[in-house]
C-alpha cells in the first residue's frame, strides 16, 4: 500500500513564503546593525570637524564691508 500524497493548502504556502521573507528581513537587519556599528566606532576615530554654526551676529558682520 502506497502512502498517499496530501496536497498543502495555500495557507500553508503562503506561511512558508512568509517565514523564508521574516527570514531574510532579519538578517538584513543583522547586517545593518553590524555595518551601523563599524561605522560608529570609525566615526570615533576620525577627527571631527568643529559643528558649531555661526551666530548671527558673525553672518552680519561678514557683510559689513559695504562703503557709505
Amino acid at each position: 500500500m502506497t502512502a498517499r500524497k496530501t496536497q498543502p493548502k495555500p495557507g500553508d504556502l503562503m506561511r512558508g513564503e512568509a517565514e523564508l521573507l521574516a527570514a531574510g528581513f532579519e538578517l538584513q537587519h543583522q547586517g545593518l546593525e553590524l555595518l551601523l556599528a563599524e561605522m560608529r566606532a570609525l566615526a570615533a576615530l576620525m577627527p571631527g570637524e568643529d559643528s558649531s554654526l555661526p551666530t548671527d551676529a558673525e553672518v552680519e558682520a561678514g557683510f559689513d564691508n559695504m562703503p557709505i
